[in-house]
């Protein structure tokens, strides 16, 4: 059994795999210190642990010892490849694309290798497209819902009070509602021109954030786990 690890900005997503594929997922928020916040996960037996990390190298020193100390085993952490398994990046300093960009491309070009384009919806929103000769084409980074709401309520003057959840694809009537629709909004059209601009057979939509964006992207796809399924095919090029 191999004990995934996606430790992501603000979330830890854990979950075991094995012969059949990715078992029960577990997520739980970190505040800042994802090493500790290991310790609220289901004690596990794995035979390896592999680990996508986009915190940093400090960050990713105390994790290490923490999963040495709780299952002595030394974990795997993935790196970002600018070739693998015949997936090429755009970028000519491979190591400065997020290693959660590169395990999502990954997932979906070994399933089929076929073109697509892939979106993260989380802190940020990512999005990268693939043509059908696993070339990478490039992407783009913006602003994910929760910091679209805190750029607009920082920067400006008029007072709002909570802004709720209750999201669509339409206009607000009232502040609250005006600013909560223009980062919906903002990240809706994103994504829109995005596929109008590179398109393909799949348009795959991952992240926290995916469930409340995907109902109002019909041709999208959701796969919440997709660092995880991308994690779990880097570890088995990697044995």
């Amino acid at each position: 059994m191999i004990l995934l690890l996606d430790i992501g900005n603000s979330r830890i997503k854990a979950a075991l795999a094995g012969s059949s594929g990715i078992e029960a997922v577990t997520a739980i928020a970190h505040d800042g210190d994802p090493a500790a916040a290991l310790l609220q996960l289901p004690e596990e037996r794995p035979e390896r642990i592999a680990v996508a990390n986009v915190t940093g190298a400090a960050h990713e020193r105390q994790i290490e010892s923490a999963l040495r100390e709780r299952h002595g085993i030394v974990p795997s952490f993935a790196r970002t490849q600018g070739e693998c398994n015949g997936l090429t990046l755009a970028y000519a300093q491979p190591q400065r694309l997020g290693v959660d960009r590169w395990l999502m491309m990954l997932a979906l070009w070994s399933e089929t290798r076929e073109a697509f384009g892939v979106a993260g919806a989380g802190t940020a929103l990512t999005y990268d497209a693939v043509d059908a000769s696993g070339r990478h084409l490039g992407g783009f980074i913006a602003a994910g819902l929760s910091a679209h709401l805190q750029a607009v309520l920082g920067a400006t003057r008029f007072g709002a009070g909570p802004l709720g959840e209750q999201y669509s694809d339409g206009l607000g009537q009232d502040t609250e509602a005006c600013v909560r629709q223009g980062a919906f909004l903002a990240c809706l059209g994103a994504l829109e021109h995005a596929a109008r601009r590179h398109p393909a057979p799949r348009q795959v939509l991952s992240g926290g954030d995916g469930p409340l964006l995907q109902p109002w992207l019909p041709d999208w796809s959701a796969r919440p786990q997709l660092v995880l399924e991308g994690l779990l095919a880097w570890a088995k090029l990697e044995s």
